[in-house]
């Protein structure tokens, strides 16, 4: 009876080794991703989020030196414990060791290559909406490109954050989400004001608050006091009306 569990050795040598997909032949996910989890701990203190992240996680393709895993919805916030730059990195070095070259790791939303496939699609309009903007091409491109792509990025954000139901920890979350979505709306939406426009932004703003439960109230109070402050006046007025006393004395 033949040996169902290749030693690391015989991976190496043959098509299903981490380096094997360089050359075409796509390697075996599942034993590069056992080889992952045997090692990390090696290098790293054992802790138990990120054990129970390693052994969620489920190997979709290694393509273009991305090794991308994912996460079902209902475990995607484990994904924190992995995005670490610590751990992040020690999952590339075994990576590189094994495959003989710079690997990046990322850990998606989604278990199958379809789900990957439709990530890269999302990100790829969006860089197309964003480059015709730039260009002033705007007619050929659909603004909700970009926002499903800054919603998705900021989804991720948020659902990766560890302890994110913490006060403190979603006050920052949202204090770095606000300059976002405001800038991304002022480059979007010239004309805030507008009713299509205003509708797209109140949307967007629904989503969001959902992401990180918040009533959208709130969210869109700090997002407007944002952009107040970026675009409200400066001293000047102050400065020139010192000008003539200065002047008269």
């Amino acid at each position: 009876m033949p040996d169902q569990n290749p030693s690391p050795e015989q991976h190496s040598a043959g098509a299903d080794s981490p380096g094997a997909g360089h050359n075409g032949a796509q390697p075996d996910l599942r034993w590069v991703w056992l080889e992952v989890r045997k090692r990390v701990f090696i290098k790293l203190p054992f802790s138990r989020p990120v054990a129970d992240a390693l052994e969620a996680v489920v190997p979709i393709v290694l393509e273009d030196n991305q090794f991308i895993c994912g996460l079902p919805t209902k475990d995607y916030p484990l994904s924190g414990a992995l995005n670490s730059e610590q751990v992040r990195n020690t999952i590339e070095v075994i990576l590189k060791q094994a495959a003989g070259r710079a690997i990046r790791f990322e850990v998606i939303e989604g278990t199958t290559p379809e789900d990957w496939q439709e990530i890269k699609q999302r990100r790829s309009r969006a860089q197309e909406a964003i480059i015709a903007m730039a260009e002033h091409d705007v007619a050929a491109h659909n603004f909700d490109d970009v926002l499903n792509q800054i919603i998705g990025e900021i989804r991720h954000r948020v659902t990766s954050t560890r302890d994110r139901t913490f006060p403190h920890v979603r006050a920052r979350l949202i204090l770095d989400i606000v300059p976002l979505l405001s800038d991304t709306f002022d480059m979007l939406f010239p004309d805030r004001d507008s009713h299509d426009s205003g509708r797209a932004i109140a949307r967007t703003i629904d989503r969001v608050a959902n992401f990180i439960d918040l009533a959208p109230l709130p969210l869109a109070l700090e997002i407007e006091r944002y952009h107040r402050t970026q675009h409200s006046p400066r001293s000047e007025p102050q400065q020139q009306s010192e000008a003539p006393a200065q002047s008269s004395a």
